[in-house]
């Protein structure tokens, strides 16, 4: 039996992984030496940072490796049980001390557990033990509200504490599993769109308000109306996804002039940073001069000028992909990117190749958890989202994201070994 697990075992994705916690290690290294060259006019920026993540790096090994050879039945048995204790530590967070402003963490001597972090395995598991029971159909009424619910309890709870960049990755874990499950497209559009109305709206009306026009916002009309034109069978839907998303688009703006001018400044710092480039756009402005600058090859490992002067802020954790680009180049960035995708690929083909639901549906939901952060993350960095602090997984620094990340690919990895069993 074990020879037959080992030879299912798909090596590429752990492969794949190894390699990206390698080169976060190396960054993390980079981050802390200066060249030699360079000594007498650069201090180092010893944090500790490179030490504590090689402990994290170890404590994820050992959490990949439980994950893995633990038949995921218990997985599926305890969902219900993590999920109540994942609710408990979201609960008693909030009552934990403020840090930067926040309630995220509850401190465990020198370790700062990130509840948040580990509720996503647990909303992971009871959405695939939910929607893997044969009578559970995703586009039933009484389906979608249970779903809904057990995704919209953490993701307020997260909200409050605040930490908007953790809960979105909630909903992000929804809709693809949905519609792994067999919700209909017209439904997941007409959930989906009016999110996109909402942000498009404010996107434009930033840009109007500096002599833009929201061309965006109009091309996005456009296609909701020859999608509705080409879906006119179904006459109800159609006009209902055409009637939510204008009656977004209009109620948006008269929401948009009751805020305070310094509410509007943030959001407005948050969708557009160029607009405050010496304020709340610092980050992204120095990221897109880092990335820029490494140019094809990069400017060599320890020789990133951005990372060495410290004009990139929180570059150990959130925006450590624009120090792989500086010092890797345009390549170290692809590299990236192509052994993400790797991971995110082998996931889904298991998900087709496995033949157990619950298996099915989980590894979904796992490659939507790496799929959203590194969107979100490398987004974030070349400007092409806004700043929410997600972490890229298995690189940035971080305690509770590397065990976290670690422990779904060890599942992802049980559900290769295991492929066969119903």
């Amino acid at each position: 039996m074990g020879e037959r697990y080992f030879h299912d075992f798909d090596w590429l994705i752990l492969l794949s992984a190894i390699l990206v916690m390698a080169l976060g290690l190396l960054m993390l290294y980079s981050i802390e030496h200066v060249p030699a060259e360079f000594r007498d006019t650069v201090q180092p920026a010893k944090t500790g940072a490179f030490d504590r993540q090689l402990v994290w790096v170890a404590a994820g090994l050992v959490a990949m490796a439980v994950a893995c050879f633990i038949p995921y039945r218990y997985y599926e048995g305890m969902a219900v049980v993590t999920y109540g204790v994942g609710l408990l530590l979201l609960v008693a967070v909030l009552f934990m001390p403020a840090s930067k402003g926040a309630h995220r963490w509850i401190r465990l001597g020198t370790f700062n557990l990130q509840p948040s972090e580990f509720m996503k395995i647990a909303v992971i598991f009871l959405l695939a033990r939910f929607l893997a029971e044969k009578r559970n159909r995703a586009s039933d009424a009484r389906v979608l509200a249970v779903s809904a619910a057990i995704v919209l309890v953490p993701f307020l709870l997260v909200v409050k504490e605040p930490d908007l960049g953790s809960a979105l990755v909630y909903l992000a874990l929804l809709f693809p599993i949905l519609y792994w499950r067999g919700l209909d497209e017209g439904l997941l559009i007409l959930f989906m769109t009016p999110l996109a109305s909402a942000f498009l709206t404010i996107y434009s009306a930033t840009a109007m308000e500096g002599g833009g026009y929201p061309l965006l916002l109009l091309l996005f009309f456009i296609v909701l109306l020859v999608y509705a034109y080409r879906r006119r069978r179904d006459i109800a839907r159609s006009v209902a996804l055409i009637a939510v998303n204008l009656g977004v688009m209009l109620l948006v703006p008269a929401a948009w002039s009751r805020l305070q001018p310094y509410q509007q400044q943030r959001i407005l710092a948050f969708l557009r940073p160029e607009s405050d480039i010496l304020g709340s756009g610092w980050q992204v402005y120095q990221s897109k001069l880092a990335i820029g600058s490494g140019g094809f090859m990069g400017k060599k490992f320890l020789h990133g000028t951005h990372k060495l002067l410290a004009f990139l802020p929180e570059r150990h954790s959130d925006f450590i992909y624009s120090v792989i680009s500086e010092e890797l180049g345009f390549l170290g960035g692809l590299t990236v990117i192509a052994l993400f995708t790797i991971i995110i690929i082998r996931g889904l083909y298991l998900a087709t190749k496995v033949k157990n639901r619950f298996a099915s549906i989980a590894a979904v939901g796992i490659c939507a958890y790496f799929a959203f952060h590194g969107i979100i993350n490398i987004g974030m960095t070349t400007g092409l989202t806004p700043v929410t602090g997600l972490p890229l997984p298995f690189m940035s620094y971080g305690g509770s994201s590397m065990v976290v990340s670690c422990f779904l690919l060890g599942v992802l990895l049980n559900f290769s070994m295991r492929f066969y069993e119903y």
